[in-house]
């Protein structure tokens, strides 16, 4: 609800802890609330699509956490397509679809010793700003590792 008029600088979550404690599971019943009680609250909407989920690849680059978000899509993926292309068409179609909600899995994924992965978490934060939507993000202990230090 906070983030609702918001243009940039939405507030999310991060959801962290180890393995097997059952993050994916509470963030995909968030997503699981937010989708009904948008259906709910929009009885003959038709083409909405309020919640996304996506997991960060191991040794995520850009163009792969794109093609994540395409795959969830169905936006069919031709090789020759750049990075940009892609994510301009995710973005798109999330807009059309009304999306509000965004959940991204394994985000420990992101190694930002590596040029790929400091380029990845840079897509990620991008698309968190193009996206009109609350991002969740829920990886192994992400409060000690090195995702949250320095620039990036």
């Amino acid at each position: 609800m906070l983030n609702r008029h918001q243009v940039s600088a939405r507030r999310g979550l991060i959801v962290s802890g180890s393995a097997g404690t059952g993050k994916t599971t509470a963030i995909t019943q968030l997503g699981k609330n937010v989708e009904q009680l948008t259906r709910r609250r929009n009885p003959g909407a038709t083409g909405q699509l309020p919640v996304i989920f996506v997991t960060v690849p191991p040794a995520a680059t850009t163009k792969m956490l794109a093609g994540e978000f395409a795959r969830f899509l169905g936006v069919p993926l031709l090789h020759r397509m750049s990075q940009v292309q892609i994510t301009n068409a995710v973005c798109d179609l999330l807009a059309q679809l009304g999306t509000t909600l965004v959940l991204v899995d394994e985000i420990h994924n992101l190694d930002l010793t590596t040029r790929y992965g400091a380029e990845a978490s840079d897509q990620l934060k991008y698309l968190s700003e193009r996206i009109a939507a609350t991002f969740v993000l829920a990886g192994l202990e992400v409060e000690t590792s090195t995702l949250f230090q320095g620039t990036r």
